[in-house]
């Protein structure tokens, strides 16, 4: 009998060996000291309890309280477990100190991690740890060295303070032929010192059979030992009592491949998403930018108009229109832009220099029409200087006149206004009569047809035009010369309109000195007859080819209108003419144009002739073969004084000029 009992042992051991996934228990480890070499070889039953059942149940572990694992939480943390959980299972609360010693019940859940059932806790590295301590002193031998050494990739000799390990607590689930015989789960049970298998079956109120049987242990001659675990079945309800509490293979942050726990590395989003969401944010990025792009060109464009509208105010746009409005002109100049003048002057550049105006700086410059123009750029901004740019603007737009310089346009987006004239390319008059060569000095002809045409453009100005026009600044520096020598009449920064039922304006003493009407120098009243005063000034300088003030002549004769009528009164003229005038002029044409300056620059204007009558009698002077036809056609000028032979009579010539004379020399010193 006793050795069938033997045979039968055997065959249902080398039936385990084969069908233990099934339907066999656990073997018992009889080694005392199984965890306590961390290199040795260690076979599975040393790094937990085979994969024989099912791939996961809710299990227990006990553990003995000790400080600083001596609360439910704290324990629980350890563990890897629920504090809810153990506090109602052993009875006690979730804050509460456990007494050091006590044997507390720890459910977890236990799972297949390959072949064998484990249950993942995890520990952070303190000073003086390692994994012999850990797992005997810690966890109590609840997990061993061997195991934790071949979770973790860490040498067992240097591990680094602060890491974190992955703990396999031992564990195990019920084989089906246990579920059939009412078990419903394991606790993995530390033998301590002092215990058989009598006294732990009453613990758990177990029979000792259900022990040894869960264990592969023989109860006719069962032996245990102290600090090895132990196998204890459980039957009935064995419910944590937390409906809360669920089986989670391994720690947070953590994921089984099956056989360890790994660290999570966040999911992984679908290449298609990724795609998607690159384009769309690119897209929206590049919206974004061009959103912005849009944004700044609109503001800049903004900002410039509203610069724009600032300059044209403060250039007096507002006036200009106005100015059109109450003198009914159609004609509207061009209004050019800065970039439009900038770049036929090549930005103002010194080479384009052509010279300095009553109004500012002169600028040659080519329209991209290829039109050769010149540019007036204003020397400074304020009121006085906008006003008299707007008036030059305005009377140049309404005078038609071949012999005045043509305005083209304007500019008022600048901080300084401009005005683009045609381009006169043979410079002015003063230049040709004071700063040539004697020999090469206009002739005789063309100084005539200049006076002619001077003349004629100023009466056009004072008769012909809607409004009447006073130039207010008539010198030879004033009178542009094309390639022709056919005169223009240019600058009209300080004219004025006079409304028809004026006669005169009364305003601040402008102009140059040496052409200034004394009349209007002394009343401040100027006339048309002022203007003719200051041509007869410039047909002295063609008849003598002298400035209006000269300091290198004699101190008497500094004033060249003085010295002018001193010369004629004492009979020696001719010895002040220009040379070329003696030389190509008859004398007949000398006196009768002598005899017209003469009348211009009466003291009194009223007694000068008006600029048509100066105009006619000139262009007769052109035109006629001989002087008589002059002498009868100044003979019908209203005039006191009898046309005589300019030569022969000086008493020609009034009291009034005389006192004139004086005036003028006093003046000047």
């Amino acid at each position: 009998m006793a050795i069938f009992s033997s045979h039968t042992l055997s065959v249902f051991l080398f039936l385990c060996l084969f069908y233990q996934t099934s339907d066999c228990q656990q073997d018992y480890i009889r080694n005392p000291q199984y965890s306590s070499n961390c290199s040795a070889n260690a076979n599975s039953t040393w790094r937990g309890y085979v994969c024989n059942g099912p791939k996961s149940c809710d299990s227990f572990v006990t553990f003995s309280s000790q400080p600083p694992y001596d609360t439910a939480s704290s324990i629980a943390n350890l563990l890897g477990s629920e504090a809810r959980s153990i506090a109602s299972t052993n009875n006690i609360s979730v804050t509460d100190t456990i007494p050091s010693g006590k044997l507390i019940m720890v459910p977890v859940c236990c799972s297949c991690a390959g072949d064998l059932y484990q249950h993942f806790a995890s520990y952070i590295i303190e000073d003086g740890d390692s994994y012999d301590s850990i797992a005997n002193s810690i966890y109590q031998g609840l997990t061993t060295c061997q195991a934790m050494s071949n979770q973790n990739n860490y040498d067992p000799s240097s591990i680094k303070l602060g890491a974190e390990l992955i703990v396999p607590v031992r564990c195990a689930c019920p084989t089906v032929n246990q579920t059939a015989r009412g078990v419903s789960s394991l606790v993995d049970y530390m033998v301590r010192s002092g215990e058989n298998l009598t006294s732990i079956a009453e613990i758990f109120g177990v029979s000792n059979q259900s022990i040894a049987e869960a264990n592969n242990l023989v109860l006719s001659n069962v032996s245990i030992m102290a600090n090895v675990p132990l196998l204890v079945p459980l039957e009935g309800n064995t419910s944590t009592g937390n409906s809360n509490f669920s089986c989670s293979v391994c720690p947070d942050g953590y994921h089984t491949d099956g056989v360890k726990c790994i660290r999570r590395r966040g999911k992984k989003l679908p290449v298609k998403l990724v795609a998607l969401l690159g384009v769309g944010i690119g897209m929206g990025f590049l919206c974004l930018v061009l959103s912005g792009y849009m944004f700044y060109q609109f503001e800049r464009k903004r900002r410039y108009r509203i610069r724009k509208e600032k300059l044209f105010k403060q250039n007096g746009g507002f006036l200009l229109r106005e100015r059109f409005s109450s003198y009914g002109s159609s004609d509207k100049a061009k209004i050019f832009t800065a970039e439009e003048l900038q770049r036929a002057t090549d930005n103002y550049n010194e080479s384009r220099y052509l010279g300095q105006g009553g109004y500012g700086t002169v600028y040659k410059g080519m329209l991209s029409d290829g039109r050769i123009v010149a540019v007036k750029k204003s020397k400074e901004i304020d009121k006085s200087r906008i006003e008299q740019f707007i008036n030059e603007v305005v009377i140049l737009s309404q005078i038609n006149h071949r012999n005045v310089v043509k305005l083209l346009g304007c500019c008022l987006e600048t901080e300084l206004p401009l005005l683009v004239y045609e381009f006169i390319p043979n410079g002015t008059l003063s230049q040709h009569i004071h700063d040539q060569d004697p020999e090469l000095s206009l002739s005789w002809e063309n100084r005539l047809t200049i006076a002619c045409e001077v003349s004629g453009a100023v009466a056009y100005m004072h008769s012909a035009v809607s409004i009447p026009i006073l130039h207010r600044d008539i010198k030879s520096a004033n009178i542009l010369l094309d390639d022709k020598y056919s005169a223009k009449v240019s600058d009209f920064g300080t004219s004025r309109v006079v409304p028809s039922d004026q006669t005169h304006l009364t305003t601040v003493v402008q102009g140059t000195f040496g052409y200034l009407d004394p009349e209007y120098f002394q009343s401040s009243q100027f006339t048309e007859k002022s203007d003719v005063y200051s041509f007869g000034v410039v047909l002295v300088e063609l008849l003598t080819g002298e400035k209006p003030i000269s300091f290198a002549r004699e101190e008497e004769d500094r004033n060249l209108i003085a010295h002018f009528i001193a010369s004629a009164k004492e009979g020696r003229l001719h010895l002040i003419l220009d040379t070329r005038v003696s030389k190509e002029a008859q004398r007949e044409d000398i006196d009768a144009i002598a005899k017209l300056t003469t009348k211009c620059l009466r003291l009194n204007g009223k007694k000068r002739p008006t600029m048509k009558e100066v105009y006619m009698g000139l262009e007769a002077l052109r035109k006629s073969q001989n002087c008589v036809e002059i002498c009868q056609e100044l003979n019908s000028f209203v005039d006191e004084v009898p046309i005589m032979h300019f030569f022969d009579q000086a008493q020609d010539y009034t009291e009034e000029s005389t006192i004139f004379s004086l005036e003028i020399k006093s003046a000047s010193l």
